[in-house]
């Protein structure tokens, strides 16, 4: 049998591309279209329960988890962009910030702790 060996994209609808363009290029560095070359690490898949509140709306079937370093840089300039914020984590296996995009698409920053990444 085969075997995944990582995550190739995310791929969602949205009327709102040009301002997604500008938003994940000023924020994060990601030229939405162009392929992202990461840094090797964890990635997990895991369904949540259809009631959940964690990535906000009921409408929002899914939500995009990024993988980040100096979280509290993001958080701010967030703040400042004035982004809804849905929640926020600090966990034995990281710091989460929860917001939705310019689209209303949910979006997840993580920071691990320093030095550890997950295993299975």
């Amino acid at each position: 049998m085969g075997k995944v060996s990582g995550i190739g994209g995310v791929f969602f609808r949205s009327d709102a591309g040009d301002e997604l363009t500008t938003f994940y290029q000023e924020m994060f560095d990601i030229n939405l279209g162009a392929w992202l070359h990461q840094e090797a690490g964890p990635s997990v898949i895991a369904p949540f329960k259809p009631d959940t509140e964690y990535f906000g709306p009921k409408t929002n079937q899914f939500m995009i988890n990024l993988r980040v370093e100096n979280i509290d840089d993001f958080i701010q300039e967030l703040r400042a962009r004035g982004v809804q914020e849905i929640g926020a984590d600090d966990e034995e296996y990281g710091r989460f910030f929860r917001f939705l995009d310019p689209a209303g698409n949910a979006i997840e920053l993580w920071e691990p702790p320093a030095g550890e990444l997950p295993e299975d």
